[in-house]
């Protein structure tokens, strides 16, 4: 796992709209990086619209809030559509969870990324890490209350 005070790794994902994003776009801003299992899933889907409907406080803290899941870009641009969510939302389908395998955080049995956040600050340096170790679990929002100090 990517730990506190080292860099993300490199990467480069597709985003809903078909545009590549990567690692180093989000070099000059604090960016939070939030890993996904499955869209459409009854734990994910509230989980990210909890982030959705929090997304003016996180805002107001000025960090970037990207979603990275191993769905492949058309499922998220749906998912994305149909709950009304406006974070970039990146696919690391092929190679399978490859940004997730380099970010310490996937799960070979069930074939997904784990529930795991990583705070960034503007050099794209770790300060922070929200984690559930549990798929069946969300990250409880009152962590990222308190790491962004909202």
């Amino acid at each position: 796992m990517v730990k506190i005070g080292e860099k993300i790794p490199d990467f480069q994902l597709t985003n809903v709209d078909k545009t590549q994003m990567k690692s180093e776009d989000f070099l000059g801003e604090k960016t939070m990086f939030v890993f996904m299992p499955f869209p459409f899933s009854g734990v994910c889907t509230p989980e990210m619209c909890e982030l959705r409907d929090n997304a003016s406080l996180i805002e107001k803290a000025s960090i970037n809030t990207v979603i990275i899941t191993v769905g492949a870009w058309a499922t998220n641009a749906t998912w994305a559509s149909q709950y009304d969510i406006k974070f970039p939302i990146l696919a690391d389908f092929w190679p399978h969870g490859q940004v997730a395998q380099k970010f310490g955080c996937f799960n070979e049995k069930v074939g997904t990324a784990m529930r795991y956040s990583y705070i960034t600050d503007e050099k794209n340096i770790v300060t922070e890490v929200i984690k559930s170790d549990e798929l069946p679990i969300a990250r409880d929002f009152s962590e990222y209350k308190k790491s962004l100090e909202l």
